[in-house]
């Protein structure tokens, strides 16, 4: 890990925002790039005075956050229909599986937006995912830029806050980041199983009623 730090810190000192900017925008719309390491090397190196101010690195880490998400919720839109078959054949999905995934984003997708964005791994994906699950653009648009700007605000506070124990900070919330989204990912399996149970449960009933 310790070369993708040291990049980060070379691209931040050479780019300044733009590194932030590209880091950011990346990772929100579905490229796998460290936007997290980015966000806090970036408040860390605000703190040293190294020619970043913090209220300038949140601003940028806010509307490249928000923007990142919007891509790859487009694309997701657009490109739905190939990211489902790519998932239906990865995972063996049915027709059940998608409805029930579907019913659950529309039921709880604004509260899985925002708090996707502290997972790492997750907020990568969340927004294609929601594009290609129907998700409502307005829905997704007021969670993601509410879940963007607490993210962005606490991660470069903390980092600028926590600047002399840099290293020790970072490797707390990467740990956390990692035991959260196990945890996400079992909740949400857990919860898409009861609304596959329920969806069989009513597509029967209604077969049985229309046989009646």
């Amino acid at each position: 890990m310790e070369w993708i730090y040291h990049t980060v810190r070379h691209f931040l000192i050479a780019w300044g925002y733009w590194a932030i900017l590209i880091g950011l925008l990346g990772e929100s719309s579905g490229i796998p790039l460290p936007g997290e390491t980015v966000l806090m090397f970036a408040a860390f190196l605000a703190h040293k005075k190294t020619g970043l101010h913090i209220e300038w690195v949140i601003l940028t880490g806010i509307c490249a956050a928000v923007m990142g998400d919007n891509i790859g919720f487009l694309l997701g839109r657009h490109f739905g229909k190939t990211l489902i078959r790519w998932a239906r054949k990865l995972l063996r999905l049915d027709d059940t599986d998608l409805k029930a995934a579907k019913t659950l984003i529309r039921r709880r997708g604004g509260r899985t937006i925002f708090f996707s964005r502290f997972i790492f791994g997750l907020r990568t994906i969340a927004g294609p995912l929601a594009g290609s699950l129907g998700m409502e653009w307005r829905d997704f648009f007021l969670y993601n830029l509410m879940g963007g700007a607490t993210w962005v605000v606490a991660i470069s506070l903390s980092g600028f806050a926590f600047a002399n124990e840099f290293n020790t900070l970072l490797g707390y919330i990467e740990k956390a980041s990692w035991g959260i989204a196990g945890g996400l990912l079992l909740f949400g399996y857990l919860m898409w199983r009861r609304q596959k149970k329920r969806y069989k449960q009513r597509h029967a009933r209604q077969r049985s009623e229309n046989a009646a």
